[in-house]
């Protein structure tokens, strides 16, 4: 009885991984598209906002067709926690990224962007009654370290850093954290559906960015918009949008959220690929050897096992 029950644990666990790994790999490819985007004169809260009606579209079609009617009836309480992570994930988190590559390098977002991890840990006691466990705390410093070693620049010191890049790099990490760990306690307890939960939020936080958007900016960026970068954000929307977050989601029903938050700074290793791709910029030996430092923190995470 004990063995089943040990292998059912080792099965959710590897479950959770692998899940998270997919968000990964999907998130990949944002700040380096993001990146070309925004150079091209579009706002990243039009591509947030294009985002999240696709997803609410594609998700609402999808529970509609599997659930029939009346799946979108919940409680009030769930309504105000989705609401509160439709601003948490749409606009804080994703959108507060890709604003953050528009101001600031690659390497510049994506460094600011994993300290995420230590300020999940910081408030998983806190929010979720899980504290992380020592090598989690170890291997969330060592993402730092690998995060410096990788983008402190040929000359050996930290290049100049946009001031509006950093406060918005600074609110995505918030987002992200806070919607992680409140996430994990929903999901842990059995109070959240992971496709409802990516409906909701961008149905709410994609309001919340129209609205704004209409009052403060105006909508003139999208005459340039052309077919490459009309393409580019189909990948913003269903890849890094709708099918990272539902990873995301539901990896974070089987293990806690500062391992969570670890296995997802790898996403680091498959930006510097597509960057190279997609903005002919090749990996320097700092970066590659930063990836590798990354890399052997989220094994050395991971390969504590923890029960969920």
């Amino acid at each position: 009885m004990e063995e089943k029950k040990n292998a059912a644990e080792k099965s959710s666990f590897a479950r959770g991984v692998l899940l998270a790994l997919g968000t990964a790999v999907l998130w990949g490819g944002t700040s380096p598209i993001s990146k070309y985007i925004g150079s091209h004169g579009v706002s990243m809260v039009t591509v947030m906002c294009y985002r999240a009606l696709l997803v609410v579209l594609l998700v609402g079609a999808w529970l509609r067709y599997t659930r029939g009617r009346g799946w979108y009836r919940i409680g009030r309480p769930l309504l105000r926690t989705y609401i509160l992570l439709g601003f948490l994930t749409v606009v804080l988190n994703a959108c507060g990224f890709m604003i953050s590559c528009v101001y600031l390098t690659v390497p510049q977002a994506l460094m600011l962007h994993y300290t995420f991890p230590l300020a999940a840990m910081a408030g998983s006691l806190l929010i979720t009654g899980e504290p992380p466990s020592l090598r989690e705390i170890t291997a969330g410093f060592a993402v730092l370290a690998g995060l410096y070693i990788g983008f402190r620049g040929e000359g050996g010191g930290l290049v100049s850093v946009s001031p509006a890049g950093v406060l918005w790099g600074v609110a995505s990490v918030t987002g992200l954290a806070m919607q992680t760990l409140i996430s994990r306690r929903m999901l842990r307890d059995g109070r959240g559906d992971p496709m409802l939960q990516l409906f909701f939020i961008h149905l709410f936080g994609g309001a919340m960015l129209a609205a704004g958007k209409t009052v403060f900016f105006g909508w003139g960026d999208l005459k340039a918009i052309d077919g490459a970068i009309f393409t580019l954000m189909q990948y913003a929307a269903i890849g890094s949008g709708l099918g990272a977050f539902w990873f995301m989601f539901s990896a974070l029903k089987y293990i806690g959220a500062p391992l969570v938050s670890l296995i997802c700074t790898l996403e680091l290793v498959f930006a510097l690929i597509i960057t190279a791709l997609v903005l002919r910029q090749p990996s320097t030996v700092f970066e590659l050897a930063g990836c590798a430092v990354i890399t052997a923190a989220v094994a050395f995470a991971a390969s504590g096992k923890k029960r969920a």
